[in-house]
């Protein structure tokens, strides 16, 4: 399958430059990318008409979704329907004639709101910084993704391993990234009605795991594990999300919503319980914690980064019951934790296991690969938990921040 990649910009010139560096990076027989239509102006004075020919017609969907506009009116075509991934540069100041402001989070709202595209990436709004070692995502930005422009050629956003260079291990390949919100949309929409703790396995002491911060993004009044179940896809959607345009859109059209629902819900997954690597923990993570799962290969840094990817034999030497299902919710597989230091027969292998014998090596984010300990640095990550110790290679050419992290890990 190829994937249909646009870049957007207000500058034809930078533009084109970024579509020029994904372009030499990107698969051809896997994305074909573009920028704004043939025959578009803009150049060195800011605009782009088909980027605000796009909006427009995003705002007359969110007026008649509100009822402000013609609930006749009939959906023209428009430039960000049916694309795979849509980037989006911030600063998208004055795109059009009309001297009409937005900016790239604006556009992405619109777009997850109103339109059919797959994947949104939003660059340089959050600037000087090109890995957070926080790790914590932009949970309420809309874009799925927000990088530096300065990365947007980075291999490992569109190839798969192995990687080389600069490659968090919080991205997800930009095609397995539509793939997956596919997947979301579609087990989302086959449950609108369930109550998401039920359909996402949580257990009461998995959500006794997760952040304040994590909590409060989907059940921010609940008082106990019984209110829980009072906050279903839909009911999120309506009352917890705080979204009247994706509610508007909903109702105007009842297939917004579960690619709506699927693409949040998704991101708050990753960014606010994954991340942090305590209710659920992913392969890489369980194996620093747990390398005798590695079997006889532990003495081996090849085995350890093989195990990443090749992941089955480390399943089959935990529990069956303990890896996060629906599958199709997460970017990576995982478990939960307590389900699996809960296991007799895991709890007495780790017990058992001489711990003095591990190598040094540790997993780096920034690389997506585990390293010596020697030659990684260390930093705290924003989760606030036990397991907020994490380590990068320290690339020279990328930026990272804040920088007080680098201090809180020594």
């Amino acid at each position: 399958m190829t994937y249909d990649v646009l870049i957007c910009d207000d500058y034809k010139d930078r533009e084109d430059q970024w579509v020029a560096a994904v372009a030499s990076v990107a698969p051809k027989d896997t994305y074909r990318v573009s920028g704004r239509p043939a025959g578009s102006s803009g150049g060195v004075q800011r605009g782009n008409p088909a980027a605000g020919e796009a909006a427009r017609e995003l705002l007359a969907r969110r007026a008649a979704a509100r009822g402000t506009g013609s609930r006749t009116r009939s959906k023209e075509e428009c430039l960000f329907d049916g694309l795979d991934v849509l980037v989006l540069d911030y600063d998208l100041i004055h795109i059009d004639e009309n001297a009409t402001r937005h900016t790239g989070e604006g556009l992405a709202r619109l777009a997850r709101t109103f339109s059919t595209c797959g994947v949104v990436v939003v660059l340089n709004q959050f600037r000087d910084v090109q890995f957070d070692l926080a790790l914590r995502g932009h949970q309420w930005s809309y874009a799925d993704l927000n990088l530096q422009a300065d990365v947007l050629g980075s291999e490992g956003l569109w190839r798969g391993p192995p990687w080389h260079g600069f490659r968090p291990w919080a991205w997800q390949t930009l095609s397995g990234a539509v793939e997956t919100q596919k997947q979301r949309s579609k087990w989302v929409a086959e449950r609108l009605d369930q109550p998401i703790v039920d359909a996402l396995g949580f257990h009461e002491e998995d959500v006794a795991r997760l952040s304040d911060s994590a909590f409060e993004c989907v059940w921010p009044t609940a008082r106990n594990f019984a209110d829980l179940h009072k906050v279903s896809f839909r009911s999120y959607l309506e009352t917890v999300a705080g979204d009247r345009d994706a509610v508007a859109a909903a109702e105007s059209d009842g297939e917004l919503a579960a690619p709506f629902v699927g693409a949040r819900i998704g991101k708050w997954l990753e960014r606010e319980v994954l991340a942090a690597q305590d209710a659920l923990v992913d392969v890489p993570h369980l194996i620093e914690r747990f390398p005798f799962l590695l079997g006889d290969d532990l003495g081996e840094l090849d085995a350890w980064n093989a195990a990443i990817h090749g992941w089955e034999e480390i399943r089959k030497r935990t529990p069956e019951e303990s890896w996060f299902e629906p599958a199709e919710m997460l970017t990576r597989p995982a478990v939960w934790r307590q389900r699996l230091e809960a296991d007799d027969d895991f709890a007495r292998a780790s017990y058992e296991f001489d711990y003095s014998n591990v190598p040094e090596f540790v997993f780096l984010e920034d690389i997506s690969q585990f390293g010596f300990l020697k030659e990684a640095k260390e930093f705290r990550a924003g989760h606030h938990n036990a397991f907020d110790a994490r380590f990068v290679s320290k690339l020279a050419d990328i930026s990272y921040g804040p920088q007080r992290r680098f201090a809180l890990g020594e």
